[in-house]
């Protein structure tokens, strides 16, 4: 079985957001090599310019936060305040750290137990026609692309999710992939419940 994702299962992993430990049960089925996990090239890509920009956000916000400390530090009411911030302030710098090594750490186990999409002119061409057909972005294009040309090259179940379902919740789209049968899910809670049933009747 293949389980195509993309950019926001890593940012779940990677920030330890609201569905991470579904995601983290998903990536251990690959490692199990019981599901084959597919991610597009470019949605590694993607994941890194997004955690560099929250990074750079928070920075300039610590920055920003620690000038405002400072300055309101000098009026009486908030004397000691710097030093009742700087757990705050350490977490702020500590969490993009880790976030970051989450995340490179989740692109590495993909790359080592599935499969990494390549990113052809194939798929930049198609990718066009989606941006023009779908009203998709060119980042979504580019995802619906590379899942759609790995899938029509597969025989084996397979499944995309993704919890963009703004951009893909679409008939059209829809279309594209039941065309390659592949199943759309647009939550990981409900993706992690498809795989197990799909191995359960598998097995």
């Amino acid at each position: 079985m293949i389980v195509y994702v993309e950019t926001n299962f890593l940012l779940e992993l990677a920030y330890l957001q609201e569905r991470c430990d579904s995601c983290e049960l998903i990536l251990n089925f690959a490692k199990e090599a019981k599901i084959t996990l597919a991610l597009p090239a470019f949605s590694a890509v993607e994941a890194r310019v997004t955690s560099n920009r929250r990074a750079f956000e928070r920075r300039e916000f610590r920055e920003s936060l620690r000038k405002h400390i400072r300055e309101i530090s000098h009026s009486e009411p908030f004397r000691g305040l710097i030093e009742r911030s700087s757990d705050v302030i350490t977490a702020l710098v500590a969490g993009d750290e880790e976030a970051g090594n989450r995340l490179e750490a989740s692109i590495q186990a993909i790359e080592e137990y599935g499969i990494t999409i390549p990113l052809t002119g194939e798929v930049i061409s198609i990718a066009r026609r989606y941006e023009l057909t779908y009203s998709l972005s060119a980042q979504d294009a580019l995802v619906l692309a590379s899942v759609r040309s790995h899938a029509n090259k597969s025989t084996e179940q397979k499944c995309f999710i993704s919890q963009d379902s703004k951009a893909f919740n679409d008939l059209g789209v829809f279309d594209e992939l039941s065309g390659v049968r592949c199943k759309f899910l647009s939550t990981f809670t409900n993706g992690l419940e498809y795989i197990k049933s799909a191995l359960k009747s598998a097995g």
